[in-house]
């Protein structure tokens, strides 16, 4: 069966190697130039998924990882097309069926990157390897010592927030039954 995914982020790529191992053609299309770019969710990790095959290239701790490079080493991972800088709506090869992984939740949250050890306070706290620390508010996020060094924003509820229920929301889509 040849499917089409809208979206090259964490779940999108899960929900194509689910896919993908089950024997279906399978092409993912992105409207960014990059896969994983711009980051928009934490890169915090809960401990329910294994990341063990990805750990070489993520900066992965007990708590977080860098969700851009995580999804870029599923990706190279993963033999299917992939159509960046593309609307699905250009498209003209025809699917089986089409799978949307594209948030579409309201609340806004606030994320950056400091150095560890300066870190503030807030919702979601997520520890790289790299002596970073990744740091995401509903709210405004608070000044820090020395400055953010990279700063983001994203709209998702907490309970889809980490990199574990991203992977098993992307399981789950790739389950649904295809009419």
């Amino acid at each position: 069966m040849k499917i089409l995914i809208i979206g090259s982020d964490i779940t999108g790529l899960s929900c194509a190697r689910e896919l993908h191992l089950k024997g279906h053609d399978v092409t993912i299309v992105e409207s960014h130039t990059e896969l994983g770019h711009p980051q928009n969710k934490p890169g915090w990790i809960t401990g329910q998924i294994n990341l063990d095959e990805y750990s070489n290239h993520i900066q992965l701790t007990d708590s977080g990882c860098r969700r851009t490079w995580l999804a870029k080493s599923m990706a190279q991972k993963l033999p299917i097309t992939y159509l960046l800088k593309t609307n699905p709506s250009t498209i003209s090869t025809k699917f089986d069926h089409t799978i949307n992984t594209t948030n579409q939740s309201s609340t806004k949250w606030e994320g950056g990157v400091t150095l560890t050890g300066r870190e503030p306070s807030t919702e979601i706290i997520a520890h790289r390897s790299d002596g970073t620390v990744e740091c995401w508010s509903r709210n405004e996020l608070p000044d820090v010592e020395g400055g953010w060094l990279e700063r983001f924003t994203g709209h998702f509820e907490i309970e889809n927030a980490s990199i574990d229920a991203s992977i098993s929301r992307g399981i789950e889509l790739a389950s649904e039954p295809k009419a």
